[in-house]
């Protein structure tokens, strides 16, 4: 019965729109969750705070991260809303405020330039679409999920010859527009793009090849590289060239500001000024005036 209600939770989920790359998150988070019903033989449907608390403490037995808690938590609570608006229970026992894992803020792990002269030699010996993907990354601090599922349909070229990639489901399924900061790069999507469909994902890989070909960077070269850390080094370069830090909010999707913070502390003492007046900021211009600008 559990597992069916799940099935009909992730079409409910695809009918409303949300990504393959949200299905299979919440696909993946709720498969802990019914592991754990099954071999303590629960009820799911007459679930206590107290043994979703004794679940959160099994996940944190597990060894996974506050923040992986946290999202399994809040994937939980949103298919018991779904459990309830199909009045298969009358109230959601996941009160995740109460549930949360404290989850320490750490720095964003951004590429040094000896990192970065290292990780460019190396795009150099594998195959020429998935260098342009990384690339793209670095030049756009887009997600690995973002630039996997992008489409030729995606690109905007500006009157001033920019691109911007147009990103439809980010993170927490909103869309954004996000310029291309590196004419390079421009350039070669340019060439890339040719007659390829314009529904089709412009790379043609899932975000699952870009963390195979991550793991053979590590293996092949010793450097850390995961492909956030491409998203963390484009957050950590723009501020450090003094782009106010709301801009940099907007380009890399950040739904609370506070997150943005984190870069600022990366960058040099001189852009702390610029995290200090996050608070006077009233409105946020459009993303594509700033670029044209």
């Amino acid at each position: 019965m559990l597992r069916l209600q799940v099935k009909n939770y992730l079409i409910e989920l695809k009918m409303k729109g949300s990504s393959a790359h949200t299905l299979s998150n919440y696909g993946y988070h709720l498969d802990k969750f019914m592991a754990f019903i099954e071999s303590n033989a629960l009820d799911f449907t007459a679930l206590t705070l107290k043994q979703v608390k004794q679940f959160r403490n099994y996940l944190v037995e597990q060894g996974l991260k506050p923040a992986t808690i946290n999202a399994v938590l809040a994937a939980l609570k949103s298919f018991y809303d779904f459990l309830v608006d199909e009045r298969e229970i009358q109230g959601n026992p996941i009160i995740t405020r109460r549930l949360r894992v404290k989850d320490g803020q750490s720095l964003p792990h951004f590429m040094t330039p000896e990192e970065l002269e290292i990780f460019y030699q190396w795009l150099n010996t594998i195959p020429p679409h998935m260098a342009l993907g990384y690339r793209t990354m670095l030049a756009t601090g887009m997600r690995v999920s973002e630039v996997s599922s992008v489409t030729p349909n995606d690109i905007i070229v500006l009157d001033n010859g920019g691109y911007v990639f147009r990103v439809r489901h980010g993170k927490g399924d909103k869309e954004r527009y996000v310029p291309v900061i590196d004419s390079q790069v421009v350039n070669d999507l340019i060439d890339y793009v040719g007659d390829r469909r314009d529904d089709e994902p412009l790379f043609g890989v899932t975000s699952h090849n870009f963390k195979w070909w991550a793991r053979k960077c590590r293996l092949e070269t010793g450097v850390d590289f995961h492909s956030h850390r491409c998203r963390h080094t484009t957050g950590t370069q723009l501020l450090q060239k003094g782009v106010s830090i709301d801009k940099v909010q907007d380009v890399l999707g950040h739904a609370d500001i506070s997150t943005t913070r984190l870069y600022a502390r990366t960058a040099p003492d001189a852009l702390y000024a610029l995290a200090a007046k996050v608070d006077e900021i009233k409105e946020h211009r459009a993303l594509y005036r700033f670029w044209v600008r």
